[in-house]
Parts: C-alpha cells; structure tokens; sequence
C-alpha cells in the first residue's frame, strides 16, 4: 500500500501539468453584462500575426461559427459588411486599433465590433508534430466606445486524452471555449 501512494502522486502529477499544457486562457470583462440584449455584431476578419497564408481567415470564419451557436448575437455576413465598406474603410485584414475599429463599427451601424488576431497557427515540430493555435479577441462596444470583454487563448493537440491531430479541429475548440467563455462573463 505504501507504495502505491508515491506511484499515485506521480501519476497525478504528470496528469496535472499535461492538462495544464493542452491550453491556456486570460480574459478580461468590463463588469457589466455583455448580453443584456441581442446585439447586432460585426466580426471584423482577424488580423495574421504566422506563417500560415490564410489563418486569419479560417480562424475568422471558425470564430463566426461558433458566435452563431453560442450566443444570440445577430452576425453581420462578412460579404455584406465589405460591401459597406467599400472603398471607405481601412485594411480590414489589419484592423487591430481599437478607434479604427471603432469607427468601422460606426459606419457599419452595429452595437458591438469583434476583433483581434491569430498569433499561431502551425504543427509544433517535436516527436510528433502537434498543432498549435493562438488566438486574441476583444469585444468593442460601439455606442460607449467601451472593450467589454477581451481574451488571449492558446492551445496544442499534444494532450493524452484531448489529442487533436488537425489544425483545424484544434482551432474550432479554442474558438468554442473563448465564446463559452464571453457568453458565461455575465
């Protein structure tokens, strides 16, 4: 019996710190409830901070997904708010500036702009190449000119029991688990 209890302390031990590595999230919530009403929302194309060509875009469109499952906010379609915009607005693959956002999401006439960036978006190399992904989202307020809510998340799919071996699926989690997240800072 005695030693099992060692045996299982290391056990535990190692378990701990593999689930402490398969992701990590800070977020940030201006104290108020970000879903007192069904918001009308832009979700501005993410800016691509990796190697990847297209990890704004597919990240951006995972984000979407996910904001239309998880939350009552009625999305503005990508096409239709580039079409508003035509010719009139900044870059908005590089919009990171919280006043251009700002005034994005006024010419847009919405209530809340969502933007931020993918800062990776690869396979680690290692003993098996895992995926990795990081992500960096803020909630902007358009009316009050206020953050709500803002969140840095990454995540890998080296973990024993929450293996993700696609790029893909590892990024639709880490987009699920940061709108779960601003849906439940209430």
């Amino acid at each position: 019996m005695r030693t099992q209890r060692p045996v299982f302390c290391i056990l535990a031990t190692v378990l701990a710190l593999t689930a402490a590595g398969c992701g990590y999230q800070r977020h940030y919530l201006q104290g108020e409830a970000i879903h007192v009403r069904a918001r009308r929302v832009a979700v501005l194309p993410l800016v691509n901070r990796t190697e990847h060509p297209h990890a704004g875009q597919i990240v951006g469109d995972l984000l979407t997904t996910e904001i239309y499952a998880g939350t009552d906010f009625v999305v503005m379609e990508e096409t239709r708010m580039r079409e508003a915009l035509r010719g009139e607005a900044p870059d908005l693959d590089e919009v990171l500036d919280r006043a251009v956002a700002l005034e994005v999401g006024r010419r847009l006439d919405v209530d809340t702009v969502i933007f931020g960036s993918v800062t990776e978006f690869r396979y680690k190399r290692g003993l098996d190449e895992d995926p990795v992904v990081g992500v960096n989202l803020r909630l902007l307020d358009v009316p009050r000119d206020r953050i709500l809510w803002a969140a840095s998340r990454s995540g890998t799919g080296g973990c024993f029991w929450l293996c993700e071996d696609s790029l893909n699926r590892l990024a639709q989690r880490v987009c699920r688990e940061m709108v779960t997240a601003m849906a439940e800072a209430r």
